[in-house]
């Protein structure tokens, strides 16, 4: 239930102005005198005022200037009306076990179940006791009440899952089940490090205390921390997280059936890949094991799904769509056939233009190597296709028209380009950082590229120069839109201006500037736990989704086993005693300042003022 709550409420002191009036008029009270007459018959007739009516005025006049003071000192102390729930009588303790994937090392989860029932067996008696489960998310599992066995057989069934630790939001959750009691939290945890990562917008109140029982946890831990799959290779990544080196064997298996092991040899804090062949597989489950039985258990296996139809979907548009106006492109896509890989087709202008309104559904990115036979509708089209998140790779060669393809996407790409004389060129990335240029390193491969003749690109300021020629000029430029990704190459991808198709660096650089622009609208097959909203995500697996399999895996930030403190994790905790005291002190002010009571104060002060006034004047 809400009440009348007060913004600044040391202003009700002056309410203590109003026993002014009330001394005065005590103090300065005037008795009636008594008179004595021989003969009150020789009096003359005269009216004679009622003492009783006087006395009933002056108590009005002193009611009227008590209740200016009152009023105004409320008006001042900024009154609204609170909406908040009213507090739950009795104290309670809520106890919050960590079920995240750091707990599932060797004898951990086991003394989190001890810790519990320790906490639970050693509640007041007085209190209600309650049992929480957390990692990415907390989940109540035996609600705030005087039932210990109950609470006991709760979290004598928890399990360690598959989740990431994230302490801020567990704290709050187990907050708010007090409804404004005061109590204490009871952490059953292992204190790993990375679980203070989430950003928090709550915090906890000062009424409930919050304790640590700390279960301990490894000191190393192997962990997969990638699984994907390159052409017709899986690659796993397995990362060292100790001081000392490892040896390891990734075993590899599709549908649980095993297709090789890889023996690795692990560096102190280091990483090592592991590849296998994938190539007689264009659909399955595809696993990557290890066998460490020091740190987490959950981070052993990682998984990824194998399905042809998650390649990507390229679109050429060229001047007569046949496939030798797009050769190079289509050998370069085509080492990559197959699971993760490209599906690729090529189409002329005229036939683009004709394409019904389902015709790009499937497309991720597409490649402008010619505007001929371009319309109207196809360059509705191609806008079209941009703004609703599509890739688009523009090569600047000597079949694209650039003052079409201006018209065409007017008000999404502003880059332009003009023709300019032959000269030699090479070019090398400008932000070897971009993820175009991520298998690159310094692009020492790049600058092998020779250039004939190259497009002279006018780039606005805000776009991003991802590489440049020789001379200084624009090579790759990336356009910044509210849909899909444009990037912009000033020279063909054909063997007509320069002889990149016949570099080494060529297929490289085709798979990661399509795969970087077919991002936004690529079919996601690899999830986190925590990140489906269904009950098969909430541990590692292949399971289906709306018809499709997807890999659900743990984050590779769990799989870190350094600790923090005690003394680090209380100071968190007094962060959100802070943070609740200052949210609830911002919450206050904007109902005080939603409602504007306090005019309403001010607006009754001068009507008490003015009706004393008036009634002052008439008794003189």
């Amino acid at each position: 239930m809400g009440g009348l709550a007060f913004l600044s409420p040391l202003f009700l002191v002056g309410a203590a102005a109003a026993a002014i009036p009330i001394a005065v008029h005590l103090f300065y009270r005037r008795a009636e005198p008594l008179v004595d007459f021989a003969a009150m018959r020789y009096l003359r007739s005269a009216p004679v005022e009622q003492a009783r009516r006087r006395r009933l005025r002056e108590v009005v006049l002193l009611a009227l200037r008590v209740t200016a003071l009152v009023l105004l000192a409320c008006a001042f102390a900024r009154p609204y009306l609170s909406d908040s729930v009213a507090a739950l009588n009795g104290d309670a303790t809520m106890v919050l076990i960590d079920t995240s994937a750091s707990v599932s090392a060797p004898g951990r989860f086991a003394a989190a179940r001890e810790g519990a029932d320790r906490a639970i067996r050693a509640a007041p008696g007085t209190h209600a006791v309650g049992v929480m489960a957390f990692a990415h998310a907390a989940e109540v599992i035996a609600p705030l009440s005087q039932d210990r066995a109950g609470a006991l057989a709760a979290s004598a069934q928890l399990e360690a899952g598959g989740g990431a630790t994230r302490y801020l939001a567990a704290l709050q959750r187990a907050a708010e089940t007090f409804n404004g009691r005061s109590g204490r939290i009871v952490v059953i945890t292992d204190l790993q490090q990375s679980g203070w990562d989430a950003a928090s917008e709550g915090g906890i109140p000062g009424t409930i205390a919050v304790e640590l029982e700390d279960i301990g946890g490894p000191s190393t831990n192997l962990a997969i921390t990638s699984l994907r799959t390159e052409g017709t290779e899986a690659v796993a990544v397995v990362h060292n997280f100790s001081s000392r080196p490892a040896t390891e064997q990734v075993v590899f298996a599709v549908d649980d059936r095993r297709i090789g092991a890889v023996p690795l040899v692990l560096a102190p804090e280091g990483s090592a890949e592991a590849r296998a062949p994938v190539d007689g597989y264009r659909s399955g489950a595809l696993s990557a094991s290890i066998t460490d039985r020091e740190g987490y258990l959950a981070d052993n296996v990682r998984y990824a799904v194998l399905d042809a139809a998650n390649a990507t979907s390229v679109l050429a548009v060229t001047a007569t769509g046949h496939p030798s106006e797009a050769l190079y492109l289509e050998r370069a896509l085509a080492i990559a056939d197959g699971t993760g890989g490209f599906r690729f087709r090529a189409l002329s202008g005229a036939a683009f233009s004709e394409l019904d309104g389902d015709g790009l559904g499937d497309v991720n990115v597409m490649v402008i190597a010619s505007t001929s036979g371009v319309g109207q509708r196809g360059r509705e089209r191609l806008a079209q296709f941009v703004r609703s998140g599509g890739g688009l790779l523009l090569t600047a060669g000597p079949d694209v028209e650039p003052t079409l393809l201006r018209q065409a996407l007017d008000g999404i790409v502003a880059a332009s380009w003009a023709a300019r004389p032959a000269q030699a060129l090479s070019f090398a990335p400008d932000d070897s950082r971009h993820p175009v240029f991520r298998l690159f390193g310094g692009g020492g491969t790049l600058g092998n590229v020779s250039f004939a003749r190259a497009a002279l690109i006018d780039a606005p300021a805000y776009a991003h120069v991802i590489a440049r020629y020789s001379d200084g000029s624009p090579a790759l430029v990336e356009e910044r839109t509210t849909g899909g990704r444009v990037l912009l190459f000033g020279s063909d991808l054909n063997y007509r201006w320069n002889d990149f198709p016949l570099q080494p660096a060529f297929v490289p650089f085709v798979h990661e500037t399509l795969r970087y622009l077919a991002a936004p609208r690529a079919t996601r097959s690899d999830y986190l736990v925590g990140d489906l909203q269904v009950a098969a995500g909430s541990m590692p697996g292949v399971v289906e989704l709306q018809g499709r399999r997807v890999a659900v895996n743990i984050d590779p930030r769990e799989s870190n086993p350094a600790r923090m403190s005690a003394e680090t994790f209380q100071a968190g905790i007094s962060w959100l005693n802070t943070t609740a005291a200052q949210q609830a002190r911002s919450g206050a002010r904007q109902e005080e300042d939603s409602q504007g009571l306090w005019w309403y104060g001010l607006l009754l002060t001068v009507v008490s003022l003015a009706a004393e006034g008036v009634l002052g004047r008439r008794l003189g």
